[in-house]
């Protein structure tokens, strides 16, 4: 061990992993800087939404909420826990409990934010091509409200079940992130739940639902343009969505691509680079987020400003020419 760089390292009977002090130190204050221009964006926007009652009733803005809702709880609540391991390259306090609560959020969040996105994509194809769906409060409930509840309560009954209640001896290393990984893992049922179903099953949906409806608004792009109101409002739709979703499969698929490579074919395939920083990609899908948000949103959480322009010019328009004649 050198003075100027230290290594933490844990042995395995496949690979050894090596996470740098001075790495860390740098990843740390990266999520820092993020962390503090984030988290005013996150309430800026709750006040803009809670202010506004049109903006939060929409119920293609009810996804977007949730998802914002859920990566303020990671920025605020998971994310400085993370952050605590970076500046000290250990974990604090060194029990197991603390690392499975430290998992169950992590991996919890995480996965319900893929679903909502994923719910998202859906439900854009719902609202523009099929919007007789949600017209009724029985659709609303069966193609709206229950999805949302069942993005919600999945990923957190799987990963309390997962992580608390299946019967597996741990394995923590408290010189790794996430103290390494839960036990389940290990169990071959539990771990191809996770993997497939979890990760693989929202990041295919999300580009096959996103792909759908710009198949779709190509091929009815003329038909959709006459009803000028829709198209405005659908259009919006759109490139929110393709927005939001890129940030998403930007983030997750490396990860997830060379996951899949290591289980199929080259098991040592950018180990290294997924530890130091493959791993990190989703946390900056909560630290980015809001900024997203606030890029696509940000003229519907100012429409009083555009009318009250508007108002101005027009009443300003009338004394002038009130004068002249």
């Amino acid at each position: 061990m050198s003075s100027n760089i230290s290594f933490n390292t844990t042995s395995t009977s496949y690979y050894v992993y090596t996470t740098s002090f001075d790495a860390n130190r740098i990843k740390f204050t990266i999520f820092l800087i993020l962390q503090l221009f984030s988290i005013p964006c996150f309430l800026w926007i709750f006040y803009q939404f809670a202010r506004q009652r049109k903006l939060r009733e929409s119920h293609h803005h009810h996804v977007i909420i949730l998802l914002l809702i859920i990566s303020f709880i990671f920025v605020t609540v998971a994310l400085p826990i993370t952050q605590s391991y970076m500046y000290l390259s250990a974990i604090y306090p060194q029990n197991k409990l603390f690392c499975s609560i430290w998992n169950w959020l992590h991996y919890s969040l995480n996965i319900i934010n893929c679903f909502l996105m994923a719910f998202a994509s859906i439900e854009r194809n719902w609202l523009i091509f099929h919007p007789q769906l949600v017209r009724t409060r029985r659709g609303k409930f069966f193609f709206h409200y229950c999805p949302l509840v069942c993005c919600l309560i999945y990923p957190t009954g799987f990963y309390f079940g997962a992580i608390f209640i299946h019967k597996c001896q741990s394995y923590y290393d408290y010189s790794q992130l996430l103290c390494k990984w839960p036990c389940y893992f290990y169990n071959v049922n539990w771990a191809n739940v996770d993997l497939f179903f979890n990760n693989y099953t929202p990041l295919i949906a999300i580009p096959v639902f996103c792909t759908m409806i710009y198949v779709r608004v190509l091929i009815q792009k003329q038909a959709m343009k006459q009803q000028v109101f829709k198209w405005k409002r659908d259009k919006k739709m759109i490139i929110q969505l393709w927005v939001i979703s890129s940030l998403y499969l930007g983030m997750w698929m490396p990860i997830q691509i060379t996951g899949l490579i290591n289980i199929y074919w080259d098991s040592w395939f950018l180990l290294q680079a997924q530890i130091d920083y493959m791993y990190l990609f989703p946390y900056f899908i909560h630290l980015i987020y809001p900024f997203m948000i606030f890029l696509t949103y940000y003229k519907e959480m100012y429409p009083f400003k555009r009318n009250t322009i508007a108002a101005l010019v027009t009443n300003t328009d009338r004394t002038v020419r009130g004068r002249a004649n």
